[in-house]
Protein backbone atom coordinates (compact mmCIF):
# COMPACT_ATOMS: atom_id res chain seq x y z
CA UNK A 1 0.00 0.00 0.00
CA UNK A 2 2.91 2.36 0.79
CA UNK A 3 4.40 1.88 -3.00
CA UNK A 4 0.58 2.47 -4.10
CA UNK A 5 0.47 5.45 -2.66
CA UNK A 6 4.16 7.13 -3.08
CA UNK A 7 2.95 6.17 -7.05
CA UNK A 8 0.10 7.98 -6.75
CA UNK A 9 1.56 10.82 -5.20
CA UNK A 10 3.99 11.64 -7.89
CA UNK A 11 2.29 10.55 -10.83
CA UNK A 12 -0.16 13.03 -9.42
CA UNK A 13 3.29 15.81 -9.22
CA UNK A 14 3.78 14.87 -12.63
CA UNK A 15 0.18 15.76 -13.65
CA UNK A 16 0.20 18.87 -11.79
CA UNK A 17 3.40 19.92 -13.25
CA UNK A 18 2.38 19.71 -16.84
CA UNK A 19 -1.27 21.38 -16.17
CA UNK A 20 0.44 24.49 -14.85
CA UNK A 21 2.98 24.64 -17.82
CA UNK A 22 -0.82 24.37 -19.72
CA UNK A 23 -2.02 28.11 -18.21
CA UNK A 24 -5.04 28.11 -16.51
CA UNK A 25 -8.77 26.79 -16.94
CA UNK A 26 -11.83 28.08 -17.43
CA UNK A 27 -13.15 25.99 -15.18
CA UNK A 28 -13.33 27.04 -11.37
CA UNK A 29 -11.97 23.66 -9.21
CA UNK A 30 -13.91 25.52 -5.87
CA UNK A 31 -17.50 24.02 -4.99
CA UNK A 32 -19.78 21.60 -3.92
CA UNK A 33 -20.38 18.54 -5.44
CA UNK A 34 -22.69 15.45 -5.03
CA UNK A 35 -22.38 12.04 -7.15
CA UNK A 36 -23.74 8.55 -7.70
CA UNK A 37 -21.67 5.54 -8.69
CA UNK A 38 -22.19 1.96 -9.86
CA UNK A 39 -19.83 -0.17 -7.96
CA UNK A 40 -17.87 -3.49 -8.65
CA UNK A 41 -16.11 -4.97 -5.39
CA UNK A 42 -13.59 -7.64 -5.36
CA UNK A 43 -13.19 -8.14 -1.50
CA UNK A 44 -10.55 -10.97 -0.01
CA UNK A 45 -10.73 -12.61 3.46
CA UNK A 46 -7.78 -13.98 4.85
CA UNK A 47 -8.61 -15.23 8.43
CA UNK A 48 -6.42 -17.48 11.50
CA UNK A 49 -9.15 -20.58 11.04
CA UNK A 50 -7.41 -21.08 7.44
CA UNK A 51 -9.97 -19.27 5.18
CA UNK A 52 -8.74 -17.57 1.90
CA UNK A 53 -10.98 -16.55 -0.11
CA UNK A 54 -12.62 -13.93 -2.19
CA UNK A 55 -16.36 -12.55 -3.36
CA UNK A 56 -17.49 -9.85 -5.49
CA UNK A 57 -20.12 -7.67 -4.95
CA UNK A 58 -22.32 -5.10 -7.70
CA UNK A 59 -23.51 -1.78 -5.54
CA UNK A 60 -24.37 1.82 -5.42
CA UNK A 61 -22.47 4.70 -4.17
CA UNK A 62 -23.40 8.16 -2.97
CA UNK A 63 -20.36 10.47 -2.57
CA UNK A 64 -20.37 14.64 -1.75
CA UNK A 65 -17.68 16.64 -1.56
CA UNK A 66 -16.31 20.77 -1.28
CA UNK A 67 -13.27 21.64 -2.71
CA UNK A 68 -11.37 24.27 -2.28
CA UNK A 69 -8.91 25.93 -5.24
CA UNK A 70 -5.80 26.39 -3.99
CA UNK A 71 -4.32 27.28 -7.59
CA UNK A 72 -6.23 27.71 -10.92
CA UNK A 73 -5.17 24.12 -11.79
CA UNK A 74 -5.03 22.46 -8.01
CA UNK A 75 -7.97 21.96 -5.06
CA UNK A 76 -8.09 20.25 -2.28
CA UNK A 77 -12.20 18.18 -1.34
CA UNK A 78 -13.12 17.34 1.75
CA UNK A 79 -15.74 14.51 0.76
CA UNK A 80 -17.77 11.57 2.46
CA UNK A 81 -19.43 8.56 0.67
CA UNK A 82 -21.75 5.75 1.29
CA UNK A 83 -21.87 2.43 -0.30
CA UNK A 84 -24.96 0.17 -0.22
CA UNK A 85 -25.36 -3.34 0.24
CA UNK A 86 -23.40 -6.26 2.20
CA UNK A 87 -19.96 -6.58 0.05
CA UNK A 88 -18.74 -9.81 0.16
CA UNK A 89 -15.06 -11.17 1.63
CA UNK A 90 -15.59 -14.96 0.43
CA UNK A 91 -16.09 -18.00 3.13
CA UNK A 92 -14.95 -18.72 5.96
CA UNK A 93 -13.67 -22.45 6.21
CA UNK A 94 -16.93 -23.63 7.77
CA UNK A 95 -18.98 -22.12 4.91
CA UNK A 96 -20.29 -19.28 6.80
CA UNK A 97 -20.10 -16.14 3.79
CA UNK A 98 -18.00 -12.97 5.10
CA UNK A 99 -19.35 -9.60 4.53
CA UNK A 100 -19.34 -5.86 5.45
CA UNK A 101 -21.94 -3.75 5.52
CA UNK A 102 -23.09 -0.30 5.89
CA UNK A 103 -19.63 0.93 3.88
CA UNK A 104 -18.69 4.75 4.41
CA UNK A 105 -15.42 7.17 4.48
CA UNK A 106 -14.34 10.43 5.18
CA UNK A 107 -11.84 11.85 1.87
CA UNK A 108 -9.47 14.02 1.49
CA UNK A 109 -9.32 14.58 -2.61
CA UNK A 110 -6.74 16.60 -4.03
CA UNK A 111 -7.41 17.26 -7.60
CA UNK A 112 -5.34 18.71 -10.97
CA UNK A 113 -7.00 19.93 -13.85
CA UNK A 114 -5.86 18.62 -16.97
CA UNK A 115 -7.98 20.77 -18.99
CA UNK A 116 -11.30 22.60 -18.56
CA UNK A 117 -13.06 19.57 -18.84
CA UNK A 118 -10.96 16.85 -17.15
CA UNK A 119 -9.40 16.50 -13.72
CA UNK A 120 -7.38 13.37 -12.56
CA UNK A 121 -7.65 13.07 -8.64
CA UNK A 122 -6.08 10.79 -6.16
CA UNK A 123 -8.12 10.07 -2.46
CA UNK A 124 -6.85 8.61 0.88
CA UNK A 125 -9.87 7.58 3.38
CA UNK A 126 -10.28 6.70 6.70
CA UNK A 127 -13.07 3.60 5.94
CA UNK A 128 -15.33 2.13 8.24
CA UNK A 129 -18.49 -0.45 8.29
CA UNK A 130 -19.82 -3.58 10.23
CA UNK A 131 -18.28 -7.08 9.49
CA UNK A 132 -20.38 -9.99 9.53
CA UNK A 133 -20.66 -13.45 8.97
CA UNK A 134 -23.91 -15.38 7.40
CA UNK A 135 -24.57 -17.20 9.69
CA UNK A 136 -25.73 -14.37 12.34
CA UNK A 137 -23.14 -15.54 14.68
CA UNK A 138 -20.32 -13.13 14.66
CA UNK A 139 -20.67 -9.28 14.26
CA UNK A 140 -18.02 -6.78 14.37
CA UNK A 141 -17.36 -2.93 13.66
CA UNK A 142 -14.33 -2.17 11.51
CA UNK A 143 -12.15 0.55 10.16
CA UNK A 144 -9.08 0.88 7.81
CA UNK A 145 -7.87 2.83 5.05
CA UNK A 146 -8.83 3.31 1.63
CA UNK A 147 -6.36 4.71 -1.37
CA UNK A 148 -8.08 5.46 -4.71
CA UNK A 149 -7.34 7.07 -8.26
CA UNK A 150 -9.62 8.82 -10.75
CA UNK A 151 -10.96 11.08 -13.40
CA UNK A 152 -13.68 13.56 -14.00
CA UNK A 153 -14.98 14.69 -16.98
CA UNK A 154 -16.98 17.90 -16.94
CA UNK A 155 -19.93 17.27 -19.24
CA UNK A 156 -20.96 21.45 -19.28
CA UNK A 157 -20.80 23.94 -15.95
CA UNK A 158 -22.43 21.78 -13.69
CA UNK A 159 -22.82 18.49 -15.07
CA UNK A 160 -19.97 15.54 -14.72
CA UNK A 161 -19.21 11.70 -15.35
CA UNK A 162 -16.37 10.02 -13.33
CA UNK A 163 -14.92 6.60 -13.43
CA UNK A 164 -12.18 5.00 -10.27
CA UNK A 165 -10.32 2.74 -8.37
CA UNK A 166 -9.90 2.20 -4.74
CA UNK A 167 -8.14 -0.14 -2.21
CA UNK A 168 -9.66 -0.48 0.86
CA UNK A 169 -7.83 -2.57 3.79
CA UNK A 170 -9.55 -2.68 6.80
CA UNK A 171 -7.64 -3.54 10.02
CA UNK A 172 -7.82 -7.20 11.20
CA UNK A 173 -10.63 -7.71 13.56
CA UNK A 174 -11.19 -10.28 15.91
CA UNK A 175 -14.56 -12.05 16.02
CA UNK A 176 -16.06 -13.69 19.99
CA UNK A 177 -14.86 -16.98 18.32
CA UNK A 178 -11.81 -15.92 18.83
CA UNK A 179 -11.71 -15.91 14.54
CA UNK A 180 -9.10 -12.99 13.50
CA UNK A 181 -9.44 -12.03 9.76
CA UNK A 182 -7.96 -9.62 7.21
CA UNK A 183 -10.29 -8.03 4.79
CA UNK A 184 -9.03 -6.24 1.59
CA UNK A 185 -11.12 -4.64 -1.17
CA UNK A 186 -11.05 -3.23 -4.63
CA UNK A 187 -13.71 -1.25 -6.19
CA UNK A 188 -14.01 0.02 -9.46
CA UNK A 189 -16.57 2.40 -10.00
CA UNK A 190 -18.49 4.48 -12.96
CA UNK A 191 -20.62 7.74 -12.03
CA UNK A 192 -22.81 10.77 -12.97
CA UNK A 193 -22.66 13.60 -10.26
CA UNK A 194 -23.67 17.56 -10.19
CA UNK A 195 -21.04 20.65 -8.85
CA UNK A 196 -22.79 23.51 -7.52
Amino acid sequence: MKKLLVSSLVFSAMAATSAFAAGPVANDLSGFSIGTNAEFARGNISATDGSSDGGATTSAGLQARYDWSLAPNFAIGLGASYSTGNHSFGSYANGTAATVNNRYSLDIVPTVALSNNYQLFGKISSIYGTAASSDGSSTNNVQGVGYGLGVRKMLDKNLYVQAGYDLNQFRDVTFNNGTTSSLKENVYSIGIGYKF
